[in-house]
């Protein structure tokens, strides 16, 4: 198949390519510049499926590491987005590959550093840690490794108990007994268990 035209898209760095004057496919300049792709040339389909596969990786790659440099993201979310793309699960999972090769997404970082954020930032409970964890896309076995390993069920009674004695000093009730409930549900919304929530109050109450 010959090469009879190479016309620019109105999208910018992006060109139509006619194969035996009909339009078979869009390149991006780079990709037509690597290949040194001209008017005339003789394409086998083989050599055809090569460059469109170039082209579409390439391109994935690019829209990644533009994705990436908002804020650090999971696996699950690049391949969300790239999806979104419309690319082919092949060109995918190879720039998937790319990715976690040179440390683009690393998931057990990024749960590491989720844990570590949500423990110093807001006080929440590790149930809901782990469940915001599973949301982002990390696995259960992770989720289980990164909270155990960075934050302590010392830590969670501790988080728990400040959460109690900031929240007690402003919530308005009824009578004692009623803001000892607003509190409990308080707590328990931010994931706090039954049994570590009863602690606290306990300790408090002594």
């Amino acid at each position: 198949m010959i090469i009879t035209s190479i016309e620019e898209q109105k999208r910018k760095g992006r060109f139509n390519i006619f194969l035996d004057g009909e339009f078979a496919f869009g390149l991006y300049k780079e990709t037509i510049y690597d290949f040194g792709l001209r008017v005339k040339d003789d394409l086998t389909e083989e050599k055809i499926n090569e460059i469109i596969s170039y082209d579409e990786i390439n391109f994935g790659k690019k829209a990644a590491i533009r994705f990436l440099n908002y804020k650090q993201r999971t696996e699950k979310e690049v391949h969300r987005k790239l999806k979104s793309h419309k690319l082919s699960d092949e060109s995918i999972n190879k720039i998937m590959l790319f990715l976690k090769d040179f440390k683009f997404v690393n998931d057990e970082n990024y749960a590491k550093l989720f844990v570590e954020s949500k423990k110093l930032l807001k006080p929440e409970g590790r149930r809901t840690v782990r469940m915001k964890l599973a949301q982002k896309g990390i696995n259960k076995e992770l989720s289980e490794k990164s909270v155990s390993e960075n934050y302590s069920e010392e830590e969670e009674l501790n988080k728990a108990k400040d959460l109690y004695d900031k929240y007690r000093k402003k919530v308005r009730g009824k009578n004692e007994a009623d803001k000892k409930q607003k509190c409990f549900k308080h707590l328990l919304s931010k994931g706090f268990s039954y049994d570590l929530i009863r602690e606290v109050m306990k300790i408090e109450e002594t």
